[in-house]
């Protein structure tokens, strides 16, 4: 898990460095295998630059998405657009728990506060220029959690 100040990203999880959503690779090992499933939330400084999660919409089961393109859109305290996504393919499931509770993407980011789950149609493709693995998220982690501290996104302590 990587660590930093009062923040942690699970180091499993593959991180969109733009639009700060996560990626959770589900159905085996490694990700080149056939039939793997892209779990997608929120990550923490995503969270963080919106604020508390008031209102979400997602599209249905059975829609395909492209990566880089909005798969739903947040209401939130600081911010209102489309959530867009870190792997292309076709919606399988939709959170909607997430839906009836948007806190959960600022309680729970990691678990309950996930949004859809993909069956992604080029995986391997789509996952070389999300953040991954222990060391590359530590080091993205820090640098991303200087530049937020400039920005005034994280409260002094």
């Amino acid at each position: 898990m990587a660590r930093y100040e009062d923040i942690f990203l699970p180091d499993e999880f593959y991180y969109d460095r733009k639009d700060h959503l996560w990626a959770k690779i589900e159905g085996g090992s490694p990700p080149e295998a056939d039939r793997h499933l892209v779990r997608v939330g929120l990550d923490i400084f995503g969270q963080k630059a919106a604020g508390t999660a008031a209102y979400i919409k997602l599209l249905p089961v059975g829609k395909t998405v492209a990566k880089g393109r909005s798969f739903g859109s947040l209401e939130a305290g600081k911010y209102i657009g489309p959530l867009k996504a870190p792997a292309g393919g076709k919606i399988i499931e939709v959170n909607q728990e997430v839906i009836s509770n948007p806190r959960y993407v600022n309680t729970d980011p990691y678990g309950k506060g996930w949004f859809v789950v993909i069956e992604p149609n080029n995986l391997q493709e789509d996952i070389k220029d999300l953040v991954q693995g222990t060391v590359n998220i530590q080091e993205w982690l820090e640098k991303e959690y200087k530049e937020y501290k400039e920005k005034g996104l994280f409260a002094e302590k």
